[in-house]
């Protein structure tokens, strides 16, 4: 994992250690550094630090990012409670 990376890790850390759901920090990445949304690879590396999730789990934030599933969708799948 490179330098980039691991800082985003230890943010998603601290964005769940402060509450935030797997969705939001997803959606927060992406927003803040959107080439995570083309490189779903680096963006499940950011996550799993952070967070326990399955490989289905993985592919639902996939298809989110890519368009082809809502947030609200996402958030079901991944049983997120919205706020």
């Amino acid at each position: 994992m490179n330098d980039e990376l691991k800082r985003l890790s230890l943010l998603a850390v601290e964005y769940r250690d402060i509450g935030c759901t797997v969705v939001e920090v997803a959606g927060l990445m992406t927003e803040k550094h959107p080439e995570l949304k083309k490189s779903p690879f680096n963006l499940a590396l950011i996550l799993r630090s952070a967070f326990t999730l399955s490989v289905q789990d993985l592919h639902n934030i996939t298809a989110w990012t890519q368009g082809q599933i809502s947030r609200q969708v996402l958030e079901e799948r991944l049983g997120v409670e919205q706020r």
